[in-house]
């Protein structure tokens, strides 16, 4: 994760939603429920916020504010400014839109790169992918290489 999120006043109180406008305090990365919930096992621990939309299927994954300018997963759709997200209060029910892994002490957004690059290991099971350690890593439905 990176650094920690500064302040959350664009958390809304217990009972409503806010949309709040990606780019000032973080972008987010709109995913697929099924692969995004792949992504995120994947992830584990260095996942940062994670907000989930039970009606539309979709995660929307907090990164930090300028990451999605060059965002380029395919079935992703990157959310930085002039994009809303709907935020849930940190205490939301599963049954509507509610955080999946709310932001807290000491969590920072989700790093773009770890997230990229397990979206892609789901998405394209064999591709070679940039940027993480070395080796081959098992994957739902195959194998990832990764570049040097």
């Amino acid at each position: 994760m990176t650094a920690t999120m500064v302040g959350l006043e664009w958390m809304p109180p217990p009972g409503t939603v806010w949309a709040v406008e990606a780019g000032e305090y973080w972008d987010a990365v709109r995913v697929d429920r099924s692969l995004g919930l792949l992504a995120l096992k994947e992830l584990g621990d260095s996942a940062g916020p994670v907000i989930q939309d039970p009606w539309g299927k979709i995660l929307y994954f907090l990164v930090p504010p300028g990451s999605t300018r060059d965002w380029d997963v395919e079935h992703t759709v990157p959310c930085g400014p002039s994009h809303y997200v709907g935020v849930p209060p940190l205490e939301a029910e599963e049954h509507s839109l509610h955080w999946v892994i709310p932001p807290g002490r000491g969590r920072g957004c989700t790093r773009p790169a770890d997230l990229r690059r397990e979206l892609l290991c789901v998405i394209r099971p064999r591709a070679v992918v940039p940027g993480g350690p070395t080796g081959t890593r098992a994957h739902e439905g195959g194998s990832l290489e990764r570049a040097h």
